[in-house]
């Protein structure tokens, strides 16, 4: 199957070549195409054969042009064969944590090593055959983003709940095909930690510089997990000397590379209670959408945030901030400080009744959950949501930003969960007419 265009660019060479939504793209220069990532990998070349089905109907274009011309046609679907599942069964995995009656899209296990490329998702690359390896040499596929929990072969596919090729093979090869990697460890407490941890960060940073950063996470369980492999919390004790453990590794790797190379989820000074370091520690921030890092840009934004919102506003303004209960000490303490003559702001964080108590994320809070915790509160003018709850706003459970404004009779702003950014919204909302 080739790729079907959503659209075509005014003035593009697909335009010139007549062709239109619904058209599939087969092949180029006799290469089928599985994904975009084909697509624009063989059409950069400067003299294209192209087979093009429209309907019943199959024509062939011959098309001349510079290398660095793009055709012009563009895909709702960048994967034209399918996504890759998983077939593993993590002791760990939150899709198999997930309770019943969420939309079905959520309990799709991707690991799909061309998302990980296109949108940055972590993959084992437990499903990659050598053929794979060799395509993502070939197309240069890289940053490539890849969970590993364990390089010990053994204690990796009981991790994983199934066999898998050799991690460290895998990445022996790509280094020699010149791919850089960011990797994570799913740190379960008295299962990959203690010596086997030791092992894994060690065998990773012998890789450097084809692995860019490793970063460790902790799991996360929710009340609804199956899986009856036992894994320990992660109290303030133990998150603690993880810290001091990463710290001791940062200094040699410093020592030995140049770079800090290994990194602890912020999560881990959050239940420890200790400060987060400065920007420059984190080097770039290369796993913040990982969780390593966000602390420290919001503390930065807050100080950004303090410098545009004026001593007092022009008119009496009242908000309502939601947010997860990992966050909530961070937003409050930051809404405490920029109170200020005609604002008010009250921090309102949710408790996780889909998923357990135990999970505490912004990212995993529900339109129930919002509804039923708010109802009846003094909200004031606006509730402010952030961004990372909704996908094309709607949560989790299908609640549409729609059903909440009209549960909740005020308006919903959604906002990425950054001081300076809510604090612009409010200014601006305080000076509207």
């Amino acid at each position: 199957m080739g790729g079907i265009i959503s659209s075509v660019d005014p003035g593009s060479i697909a335009e010139d070549l007549g062709w239109r939504k619904g058209d599939e793209i087969i092949s180029i220069n006799g290469h089928d195409l599985s994904d975009v990532i084909d697509f624009r990998f063989y059409s950069s070349d400067e003299f294209l054969t192209i087979l093009l089905r429209r309907g019943d109907q199959t024509a062939e274009f011959e098309i001349e042009k510079d290398f660095d011309i793009p055709l012009g046609a563009n895909f709702a679907d960048v994967l034209f064969d399918g996504e890759r599942t998983c077939g593993a069964h993590c002791i760990f995995c939150f899709v198999e944590q997930l309770p019943k009656g969420l939309r079905k899209s959520l309990y799709l296990k991707d690991d799909d090593f061309r998302l990980s490329f296109l949108h940055g998702n972590f993959v084992t690359l437990a499903n990659v055959s050598d053929q794979d390896l060799q395509r993502i040499i070939t197309q240069r596929l890289s940053p490539l983003y890849v969970s590993v929990h364990a390089t010990e072969q053994g204690l990796r596919e009981k991790m994983l709940g199934r066999s898998a090729p050799s991690i460290l093979r895998q990445i022996d090869t790509l280094a020699e095909g010149h791919i850089s990697l960011h990797t994570q460890i799913v740190l379960c407490r008295g299962i990959n930690d203690a010596e086997h941890l030791d092992q894994t960060v060690s065998d990773l940073a012998s890789h450097y510089p084809a692995v860019q950063s490793i970063a460790i996470v902790p799991v996360g369980l929710s009340a609804h997990r199956r899986n009856k492999t036992p894994i320990g919390s992660i109290d303030s004790e133990y998150s603690s000397d993880i810290i001091s453990r990463v710290k001791r590794w940062q200094r040699r790797f410093l020592c030995d590379y140049g770079t800090r190379l290994i990194w602890a989820a912020d999560e881990f000074y959050l239940n420890a209670d200790l400060p987060v370091p400065s920007a420059s520690f984190y080097e770039g921030f290369p796993q913040i959408e990982n969780g390593v890092g966000l602390v420290r840009k919001f503390k930065d934004s807050a100080r950004r945030a303090a410098r545009i919102l004026p001593d007092s506003l022009p008119r009496a303004t009242k908000i309502s901030i939601v947010t997860g209960r990992a966050a909530g000490s961070l937003l409050k303490d930051w809404a405490d400080s920029v109170q200020t003559k005609n604002l008010s702001i009250n921090v309102y964080p949710i408790k996780n009744t889909l998923f357990g108590e135990m999970v505490t994320v912004t990212g995993l809070i529900s339109g129930k959950d919002i509804i039923e915790q708010l109802k009846g509160k003094d909200l004031g003018d606006a509730i402010i949501i952030p961004s990372v709850s909704l996908r094309d706003c709607v949560f989790l459970d299908d609640i549409t930003l729609d059903d909440v404004q009209i549960a909740l009779g005020i308006p919903v702003i959604v906002v990425k969960p950054l001081p300076y950014q809510l604090a612009k919204r409010i200014c601006e909302g305080a000076t509207r007419s």
